[in-house]
């Protein structure tokens, strides 16, 4: 993996590649490894910089003094900036980091080329979101050689249960849950994950490109709330999948690469 820089702020990131910016944000108590894990074997070449973030108290970026979804998009509100300066970029968010890429978005909506987003946070308060049900699609027996102890947290969160499935988990997810600041993380969803601008991200009507994607299985975030987000907004797209949960690149890697790529392709710089 690229060399990990600091913005002024310390908020630890990897970029590559050059010409139009690209900003990633990861899932919560993950980290890059399932950002440019994913993203970087099809990117690589492309004219694009790609910007890995990674969010306070997961990866290589310290916790912050206080564990609220305020102060953590403020950080990474003032990283971009410092990264990207004024120029045109595109934002990708996954899970919480689709949240704040929602915030970022509306916050910079004059740079923003186009917001794609994966399973993206809309309700905060988990018990007040309308989840799907999750299931295990089994294609092949797998006996767990290493990372054992990861293995009932790979069938909680994947669908689709292969041998590809779990050396993706492995390589895209326990990185990230290996760094992870639990304390933090916990005193973040215990207390202060909502944004103080929650409702008004549910009433912005976004003047560029969005895409979201979301699988039927996802017992996290689920996906009518998503469609419904999109319905007043005309340059907005929701694609369901089916057989994917909330590890939706893992589930079907090759539908988010198809629509990422095309998505790009549909973007005027």
């Amino acid at each position: 993996m690229n060399q990990i820089h600091q913005t002024a702020n310390k908020i630890a990131y990897f970029s590559v590649g050059t010409v139009t910016p690209i900003v990633f944000l990861h899932g919560l108590a993950l980290d890059h490894h399932s950002t440019a894990g994913f993203f970087e074997p099809f990117l690589k070449g492309l004219d694009y910089r790609r910007i890995y973030f990674d969010l306070p108290g997961m990866g290589e970026t310290a916790a912050l003094t206080s564990a609220t979804s305020d102060q953590i998009l403020e950080a990474i509100m003032i990283a971009v900036r410092e990264v990207v300066g004024n120029e045109k970029l595109i934002i990708y968010g996954h899970s919480f980091g689709g949240y704040l890429a929602r915030a970022i978005a509306a916050h910079f909506s004059n740079q923003i080329l186009g917001m794609f987003l994966t399973c993206p946070v809309i309700t905060a308060d988990h018990t007040k979101r309308k989840v799907g049900k999750h299931i295990n699609i089994v294609q092949e027996r797998i006996t767990p050689a290493a990372n054992q102890e990861y293995w009932d947290d790979f069938l909680d969160m994947n669908v689709v249960i292969n041998q590809a499935s779990w050396q993706a988990y492995q390589r895209l997810i326990i990185p990230g849950l290996q760094n992870a600041d639990l304390s933090f993380i916990a005193q973040l969803e215990a207390t202060n994950y909502q944004l103080s601008c929650d409702s008004k991200l549910r009433e912005i009507q976004l003047s560029f490109p969005l895409e979201m994607l979301v699988g039927k299985n996802d017992h996290v975030v689920g996906y009518q709330e998503q469609s419904e987000l999109v319905s007043h907004t005309p340059l907005a797209r929701v694609l369901l999948l089916n057989q994917a949960g909330h590890n939706l690149m893992i589930d079907q890697p090759a539908a988010v690469r198809v629509q990422f790529k095309q998505f790009l392709g549909g973007l005027t710089p």
